[in-house]
């Protein structure tokens, strides 16, 4: 099984796309993590941008932000089929609302699935707030009614929802672990989404916890003999990431950040 490494362009977008893409491929990452435009030819510039740098894109769906189910619905379908055209290496979206019905959003995932069926292009579902899968107890009735599900890990997300480090969870990351295929790696607390600075002492039991999981992702990918599990460190900008509250200046640096997560993950390996 291949771990590839992919860096998100969340941050980076006063980057043009070439200066983007090159400091990623120096900085030694397999691929981008980015949305994708609608615009059929614009997608396609970007995916000849990228493989000119030989890289890789994994598509990333936030757009769909109707709180009407039927609008939402039309337009999920609608980004996940534009995407999926571009053959990207696979689609992470952001599924559904924690305010819809268990019946609505359980139709867009079985909705996913045909389209990933359809089109061969692997559809991962985040584990973030405000979506489908925004707690762990949440998520795992999902899982175990659609076991078809892909999961993008982003346990951070769970911590900060249930105020701990999900010690009293297990089953549910268990269950979350075994449907892994993608991994956003950053290092949330009981409090927050993502700590101030994961390379200081304050925060060295978070950062125990999460390489144990992250361990344990990989070794369940292999168990289940996947061709490839990537991981994309994502420590983000404001305002997940904290500023100063006179000066306003950043309390850590983002890409400095995220090459130290590329560094803890690779020491797992």
């Amino acid at each position: 099984m291949k771990i590839q490494f992919i860096y998100p362009q969340w941050g980076s977008t006063h980057l043009s796309i070439s200066e983007f893409f090159d400091k990623v491929k120096r900085s030694g990452y397999d691929g981008v993590e980015m949305g994708l435009p609608l615009d059929k030819q614009e997608c396609k510039e970007l995916f000849n941008i990228a493989n000119g740098f030989g890289l890789k894109i994994v598509a990333q769906h936030y757009h769909t932000e109707d709180s009407g189910f039927k609008l939402h619905k039309a337009s999920f379908e609608k980004h996940l089929y534009s995407f999926a055209e571009s053959e990207p290496l696979l689609i992470n979206s952001h599924t559904g609302k924690d305010f819809f019905s268990y019946k609505q959003n359980a139709e867009l995932l079985i909705l996913a699935n045909r389209i990933e069926q359809e089109t061969g292009v692997p559809i991962i579902h985040e584990t973030h707030r405000s979506r489908f899968s925004y707690a762990a107890h949440v998520c795992k009735k999902y899982l175990e009614e659609f076991p078809f599900l892909k999961i993008t890990a982003d346990l951070s997300h769970w911590c900060c929802v249930a105020e701990s480090m999900l010690s009293d969870q297990k089953d549910a990351v268990e269950k979350a672990i075994f449907h892994t295929h993608h991994v956003h790696a950053r290092i949330g607390s009981s409090q927050t989404a993502q700590v101030i600075d994961p390379r200081i002492e304050n925060f060295e039991g978070e950062v125990l916890q999460f390489k144990k999981w992250w361990t344990q992702m990989i070794e369940s990918a292999k168990k289940r003999k996947l061709s490839f599990l990537t991981f994309t460190p994502e420590y983000g900008p404001a305002p997940y990431q904290q500023v100063h509250p006179s000066t306003k200046e950043f309390l850590a640096d983002q890409w400095e950040v995220n090459e130290f997560i590329t560094s803890e993950l690779k020491s797992l390996l």
